[in-house]
């Protein structure tokens, strides 16, 4: 009696054909959804990045910059002066953040890089790296920041800079390694 061909469990994963290899394909990543205030923060910042740097960052290039200690301490800091300080001029919806610029984004004429953040789908590490920011403003001053007070942080004109700086000395400090640092060491000024 013929036996039919054993299936294990595992069987779900696509098979090649005979002679066939399969291409390799990254794993589905996790997309999140954000609050207004924060999605128009960091669409702020990309958009603020690539006009100064000529690169749009990628979604992992922002959230490592978002996660580093020095940008954490920035931003809680940032956060504590928006807090001690009212906008002058300014209503309830001011000094939470709710005010949005209106921003068109026309998706055909943009590169794919960023296309599901400006839909308002980020990935898994820009949420955790939100979450850090929360709670290290948490530890240091007692009180976990709103989502408002983050993104209003965020779209200060000094830390969009602070960001673009990182972004740019990650960015350099990579293609120095993939050059093999031909340069020599900088030397240190003589000490007369």
């Amino acid at each position: 009696m013929a036996s039919s061909p054993r299936r294990s469990s595992s069987s779900s994963a696509k098979q090649p054909q005979k002679g066939g290899i399969l291409p390799w394909q990254d794993p589905p990543r996790k997309l999140l959804r954000l609050s207004r205030d924060l999605e128009a923060a960091i669409q702020r910042a990309m958009k603020y990045v690539a006009h100064a740097t000529g690169a749009e960052p990628s979604q992992e290039e922002l959230a490592a910059v978002l996660k580093s200690y020095f940008t954490l301490g920035e931003i809680t800091n940032q956060i504590n002066y928006l807090r001690k300080k009212p906008l002058e001029n300014a209503g309830p919806e001011a000094l939470c953040g709710s005010l949005r610029p209106t921003l068109r984004i026309n998706l055909f004429a943009v590169s794919g890089r960023n296309c599901l953040a400006r839909a308002g789908f980020f990935v898994q590490p820009i949420a955790d790296a939100i979450e850090g920011i929360r709670k290290h403003a948490r530890t240091v001053h007692g009180v976990a920041p709103s989502d408002a007070c983050i993104a209003l942080s965020l779209r200060s004109s000094f830390i969009l800079s602070e960001l673009k700086n990182q972004i740019v000395h990650a960015r350099d400090s990579c293609a120095t390694l993939a050059q093999g640092d031909k340069r020599p060491p900088p030397s240190l000024p003589a000490v007369l």
